[in-house]
């Protein structure tokens, strides 16, 4: 299995086909996918037609070495797919060891980006940056100042999805082409081709126009993501959505913040990005 295998399981949800005249879509950057059951228990979660998710592990000590996205798809009962941007070759940054113990080493070291959705799922495709700076020894911001060493690069996974007897594209993307010397927006732009598309992620907005998609605004023209907490949304935005379908209900932002399970814990230093689209 080479770096642009696609993981997809079909079997989970019992719609072949998926009808209906609103798409409920919701992205979040995950951040490891360690708290992937407290973020199922959020009716926006729950309620969502399609999850796009960045940064979910496979076999990472920092995460209790699970398969986050498939039990998190069994546990809301959608298909998934899911795609790896880097093969992790140590226990993570600082903040991720404090979860990996230094004698517990990863039983598979996979991260990546994936989407879940009670649709079939079909020509899975992954659109990859050069592997750059981050299979390297020297202290970098992109080696979190030595402690990461990675194989793969920067990506995004696009598949396709069928409602109403058409085509959806869907697409999760991560710092796609923010290396400067990675242009994808052609190849992305023809994979798209004339169909309906919902592509969303930690991500700059400008990114949206070179695909040939719309940015999905906030109200406020601002709605921060980054680094948000329970208390806060940040300072600034690094997760956006992108389409080229009318919005029924405009894009929101919600805390990544779990507190009906009798306490309140942070699931992410990124906050959650939802929208309704029109996919008629």
């Amino acid at each position: 299995v080479g770096l642009d295998h696609v993981d997809v399981d079909n079997s989970i949800s019992p719609h072949k086909e998926c009808k209906g005249s609103s798409l409920k879509i919701i992205e979040f950057n995950a951040e490891r996918g360690r708290w992937w059951l407290e973020v199922s228990t959020l009716d926006e979660v729950r309620q969502a037609d399609v999850i796009i998710l960045n940064e979910m592990d496979i076999g990472m000590a920092r995460s209790d070495q699970q398969h986050t996205v498939r039990q998190m798809a069994y546990f809301l009962g959608m298909n998934y797919a899911w795609g790896l941007e880097f093969l992790e070759l140590t226990r993570g940054d600082e903040s991720d060891r404090v979860f990996a113990p230094e004698h517990l080493p990863n039983f598979h070291g996979l991260h990546g980006n994936a989407f879940l959705t009670r649709c079939e799922i079909s020509d899975a495709a992954i659109f990859r940056d050069k592997i750059g700076g981050y299979f390297s020894d020297k202290p970098s911001f992109v080696t979190a100042n030595g402690l990461e060493k990675r194989l793969g690069g920067r990506m995004g996974l696009f598949g396709r999805i069928h409602i109403n007897n058409s085509v959806v594209v869907v697409g999760a993307i991560h710092k796609l082409g923010e290396g400067g010397d990675n242009n994808h927006e052609s190849e992305i732009k023809k994979y798209i081709g004339g169909s309906k598309a919902v592509v969303a992620g930690d991500q700059h907005l400008s990114f949206c126009g070179k695909i040939g998609l719309r940015a999905i605004i906030p109200a406020d023209q601002k709605g921060f993501t980054w680094p948000a907490s329970c208390k806060t949304f940040g300072i600034g935005r690094g997760d956006n959505i992108c389409s080229n379908m009318k919005e029924e209900v405009q894009e929101k932002t919600t805390k990544p913040c779990v507190s009906d399970l009798g306490f309140r814990v942070t699931v992410s230093d990124h906050a959650f990005t939802s929208v309704t689209l029109d996919p008629m």
